[in-house]
């Protein structure tokens, strides 16, 4: 029924209700045979392909069947190996049982005999020792230690113990006596050379000498790993401090005596004004000792294992010890009275200086600037420069004497002042101050106070401008003006240096790595390279204030020359003699005023300011008075061939000598008035041919006709406005 329903189902789909359509049939009937034809094929195709199929499934269940039978015959024959082994293990137990026991047995026998041997060994030290036999003692002890750090590593826990014991035994022992002996060879040697001892320096003992290096090798070959000086101050300041080798601890022993005695308690020696007392003597024993430190106890430690020790440092370390405990002893008190601190800080400063450079201290050892770059100490101390500082530069610029000239070699012609010199003075000393530190931080922030003192003087520059109102060059300005010139070139100066190079670069460093940060990226050390110095905002503000008031002193002495040239910009240029009808020219008669006016400004500017701030001025001048001269005479008047040839006259044998005195081609400055004098005297006829090309709609062809009559400044409308202004041109 189901596929009766579904043929009618089919019929109703293809010929719906419409019985016109039964002619459908046809293609429905060619469709079905189509669709019978094409399942028979594929029948007859499945039969025959068939048998193969199935002969190929057969062939691989037999193949599968054949491994099965080869992996459980494999099996079996693994399963009778492994129970063979089984049983030879069995017989190898017992075996095994009797060589774990010999093993035990070695062990035990090789910790007594160790044991044995370190007792040998300490009953030979104390024979040694009875006999008074020095070296035997030494090798002894030097193979007890080497027994210890061979047994550091290992698990017999109660051994190692042993074997340190024995071996600090010895080694309180050894020292206790080789230290008693070495003290009195010192005592012989009349060390340390103080006072009347320093005379024995030239002629020591050589019996002396002899048994102090041996004692001194001795004291070397008793040195543990891992003993350390242990100093009476708890501080982490002096984990920096390495601990020295016994032979130079024993050295500094009565030196560290004698700085305690004289510099703790209530001894008259022991002052808190009086820093420079213990850095001073720390600084004349270091002096007093160093060669003999250098030609008797190196080439022992060179001839040794210890070559890779420095006497003299050590020395110095020790030595330098002692003034760092005294100094971070102090600070506490000393740092509630800003005198005193200011005054240990400025001594402390001046020690380091006095060790790194002259002593040739290592910059890689320990001193007084670690304790004054700790967190509290160092911001007291910043602040403490920060006050004096400004306090310094009000004196600086109150004194009486600020603004007088000074000599300084190799700038004479720069005119410093006292204010100049002074502030550079306080800059440097501040540079001197902070160049030891070790950590970029710190001098990074002494770097952003000395920046930020620059923009204080700066400002208190201006305040002091402000208050003055005179004449500019009779004012405070041409001296501000070259203090400010002169701190200018000097900070230049120093920005290239390798100091200023380095802070400039770890302020580039942390400026891109906090920017970084604030943009959650990574920092590269290759985005934080920049061109520059440190000083580069500082200068620039400084010469914007060099620019503004060179302009106003520029603009004062213009504007007075201007105002004596109202004579002469409106004299009577058209009806003036020509050169012919005189014996000989000489200068306007209106313009004597100017003229004077101009040769008495540019001198006193001259006596005023720093050459290089006068070649800068009287150019500035000279440009003014070019375009107003050019404009207020040149155009504003009309001129026959006797003002023309006049007003040459009064630019080229006037105008330009005053200027001549300062520069060998003034002309070169005056390139409107230049132009201007040589259009006015040209032949007429060559004015009218060029007034032709001129008047044209041709603006390069004139350029080029200028140029070739030597006119480069003026345009071609300002060169055709001169040309009009001679009356031989308007009678035309």
């Amino acid at each position: 029924m189901d596929i009766k329903q579904q043929v009618i189902d089919r019929f109703n789909e293809l010929l719906g209700t419409d019985l016109k359509n039964l002619d459908k049939m046809v293609h429905f009937h060619e469709q079905l045979q189509l669709e019978k034809r094409q399942i028979e094929e594929s029948l007859t195709m499945a039969s025959t392909e068939a048998p193969s199929k199935i002969k190929a499934a057969v062939a691989n269940v037999e193949l599968i069947k054949t491994d099965i039978e080869d992996s459980i015959d494999m099996a079996q024959k693994l399963q009778e190996s492994i129970t063979d082994s089984l049983q030879r293990d069995i017989k190898t137990k017992s075996i095994e049982t009797i060589i774990n026991s010999l093993e035990e047995l070695e062990r035990g026998l090789s910790y007594l005999s160790l044991i044995k041997s370190i007792d040998s060994i300490s009953n030979d030290i104390e024979s040694a020792m009875a006999s008074g036999n020095d070296k035997s003692m030494i090798n002894l002890f030097t193979n007890l230690l080497e027994i210890s750090c061979q047994l550091e590593s290992s698990d017999c826990h109660n051994l190692v113990n042993f074997v340190r014991e024995t071996l600090h035994f010895w080694h309180n022992h050894l020292k206790d006596k080789f230290t008693a002996e070495y003290m009195d060879v010192l005592k012989s040697l009349k060390w340390p050379f103080c006072g009347d001892n320093i005379s024995t320096l030239a002629s020591p003992s050589s019996d002396a000498i002899i048994k102090f290096k041996t004692l001194t090798e001795y004291l070397l070959q008793l040195q543990l790993p891992q003993e350390t000086d242990k100093s009476s101050v708890k501080s982490n300041l002096l984990g920096n401090f390495l601990p020295v080798s016994l032979p130079i601890n024993l050295l500094v022993r009565p030196l560290r005596q004698r700085f305690v005695y004289h510099f703790t308690g209530n001894k008259q020696t022991n002052r808190r004004d009086k820093p420079e007392w213990y850095f001073t003597q720390i600084l004349s024993w270091i002096r007093d000792h160093e060669s003999w430190i250098e030609k008797n106890v190196q080439p022992v430690l060179n001839s040794s294992d210890f070559s890779y020790i420095n006497a003299k440092v050590e020395f110095m370390r020790a030595l330098v010890q002692l003034a760092v405990e005294k100094l971070h002893s102090e600070l506490p008190i000393v740092q509630y009275d800003d005198a005193l601190f200011a005054h240990l800080v400025d001594e402390a400063l001046a020690f380091e200086r006095e060790l790194r450079e002259n002593l040739l201290y290592p910059a890689n050892q320990p001193a007084t600037v670690s304790v004054l770059t700790q967190a509290q100490i160092f911001v007291k101390w910043i602040n403490m420069e920060k006050k004096y500082a400004t306090e310094k530069m009000d004196a600086i610029l109150s004194a009486p004497a600020a603004w007088e000239r000074i000599a300084v070699a190799n700038v004479d012609n720069m005119k410093v002042t006292e204010c100049a010199e002074a502030f550079l003075t306080l800059l440097t000393a501040m540079n001197e101050r902070y160049s030891h530190l070790p950590q970029p931080g710190h001098r990074l922030q002494f770097l952003e106070l000395q920046l930020e003192l620059i923009d204080d003087w700066r400002v208190r520059l201006l305040q002091l401008l402000h208050q003055d109102c005179e004449d500019p060059l009779y004012s405070l300005i041409p001296r501000v003006l070259n203090s400010v010139n002169y701190v200018v070139n000097v900070l230049m100066e120093w920005g290239v240096t390798v100091h200023f190079l380095q802070l400039h670069y770890f302020k580039k460093q942390c400026e891109a790595a906090d920017l970084a940060t604030d943009l959650g990226l990574d920092f590269h050390e290759e985005s934080a390279e920049e061109s520059g110095t440190v000083f580069d905002e500082a200068v620039a503000l400084l010469k914007r204030l060099e620019k503004e008031l060179l302009e106003e002193i520029s603009d004062s002495v213009a504007l007075e020359v201007k105002a004596r040239s109202r004579p002469y910009r409106t004299d009577k240029w058209f009806t003036m003699q020509n050169d012919k009808e005189v014996a000989s020219l000489s200068v306007t008669p209106s313009g004597c005023l100017m003229f004077e006016e101009l040769a008495s400004r540019l001198h006193l500017m001259n006596q005023v300011l720093s050459l290089q701030l006068f070649n800068q001025a009287w150019r500035n001048v000279a440009s003014q008075l070019d375009q107003y001269l050019f404009e207020g005479v040149v155009l504003e008047n009309r001129f026959n061939a006797g003002g023309s040839v006049q007003l040459k006259h009064d630019i080229t044998r006037n105008l330009f000598p005053l200027f001549g005195l300062y520069t060998n081609k003034p002309e070169s400055f005056f390139p409107l008035l230049r132009e201007s004098c040589l259009l006015l005297n040209m032949l007429l006829g060559s004015v009218m041919l060029l007034m032709e090309v001129l008047e044209g709609d041709n603006e390069e062809a004139a350029k080029e006709v200028l140029a070739d009559v030597g006119v480069f400044t003026l345009s071609p409308s300002l060169a055709l406005m001169v040309l009009k202004a001679r009356t031989d041109i308007a009678m035309q």
